[in-house]
């Protein structure tokens, strides 16, 4: 199979198949909708206010930010975030000040780059989309650097992604990070002069100029090139994904990890019994979006390819044109589990 034809292999991407087949299947094969809950919408808000706010144009709405130590007081970043947060439904106080204070963290954190001298280049949000066919590798990887800084005379380049999770990487998700190896190989095809690369994670909930940065150990030469054979691998796994394959590496079959195999096995299936079960304290049991039935929409181009998903029919209909169809589909639940209530999808 020639590169023009292999499908792009992203970090999260290789995260879903390594931790689960059939979320895997699920998430690019059938293309459910993967509901984004209150953490990964506050993290798309704050990606975008870093990406605003590293343009030069922008310096002075930076500048107020940092004086005052508030996100808003800056009026269009505000209106911006505001829009957002009402759209989704994350515009309540807890929220609100919660995006405030993992932006004000971020920006706190040598944000351009110069604590070590005035970086050559300072780039947002750099994507990437590379292909690569020779000597025995064959490969396509692509994604988004959030931050990445370039200085000539080091012959170094500061790759920098923010995280807002609320827990920093510890054993395998620190010693065999996917996105590390990824972003630095990128950064080697896309910058060849600079030989030295360090990859930093800025964990938005820490205290960013202490523990909330993460520096990686730096790759060598023999390190990168293992890693171009691992994603030819993988390549060829997700290339020839089909039906079969959505059942060989279930998460649920795994059973219980130990702390060090991260977050994976049997934990990442979640403990609910059932969708909308709540904890003793009223909020909602977490559980894989792919564990139980469900029915869905899907809008499909003229030539019946799925464009997009949702469980609300009414956020497809804001998107359709007249060449698009919206067609309703069920979903029969990991196959992990045995259910009886598919019926009531109808």
């Amino acid at each position: 199979m020639g590169d023009h034809e292999n499908k792009p292999l992203s970090a999260s991407r290789i995260k879903t198949l390594q931790t689960c087949s059939w979320q895997y299947w699920c998430k690019y094969h059938l293309k459910l909708p993967d509901r984004s809950n209150e953490g990964s919408l506050r993290g798309t808000i704050c990606h975008a206010i870093f990406e605003n706010l590293g343009n030069p144009r922008h310096k002075k709405h930076y500048t107020r930010i940092i004086k005052t130590q508030n996100t808003y007081a800056s009026p269009p970043i505000k209106r911006m975030v505001e829009a957002y947060a009402k759209k989704h439904g994350i515009d309540d106080f807890e929220n609100m000040d919660l995006i405030n204070r993992m932006t004000v963290e971020g920006l706190n954190c040598d944000f351009f780059g110069a604590k070590d001298g005035k970086p050559t280049e300072s780039i947002s949000e750099k994507d990437f989309d590379i292909s690569i066919t020779e000597d025995g590798k064959n490969y396509r990887i692509l994604g988004f650097i959030d931050k990445l800084f370039l200085f000539k005379r080091k012959s170094l380049a500061i790759i920098r992604d923010f995280k807002t999770s609320k827990q920093m990487f510890s054993g395998k998700d620190y010693t065999d990070n996917i996105q590390n190896l990824m972003y630095c190989l990128a950064v080697k095809h896309l910058y060849p002069d600079f030989l030295k690369r360090q990859m930093e994670f800025l964990f938005l909930k820490f205290d960013c100029n202490n523990e909330g940065m993460m520096k990686m150990e730096g790759l060598n030469q023999e390190e990168l090139e293992g890693f171009e054979y691992f994603l030819t691998g993988v390549q060829e796994i997700i290339n020839n994904f089909n039906s079969d394959s959505a059942t060989k590496n279930l998460a649920y079959n795994k059973g219980y990890l130990g702390r060090d195999d991260g977050f994976a096995g049997r934990v990442v299936c979640g403990r609910a019994d059932y969708a909308g079960q709540l904890k003793r304290d009223g909020t909602l049991m977490w559980h894989c979006p792919f564990k139980f039935p469900k029915k869905f929409y899907v809008l499909k181009d003229k030539d019946g390819e799925v464009i997009s998903s949702s469980e609300d029919k009414n956020v497809l209909q804001e998107k359709k044109t007249d060449e698009q169809d919206i067609e309703m589909r069920n979903y029969d639940g990991c196959p992990a589990f045995s259910f009886d209530n598919t019926d009531d999808l109808l």
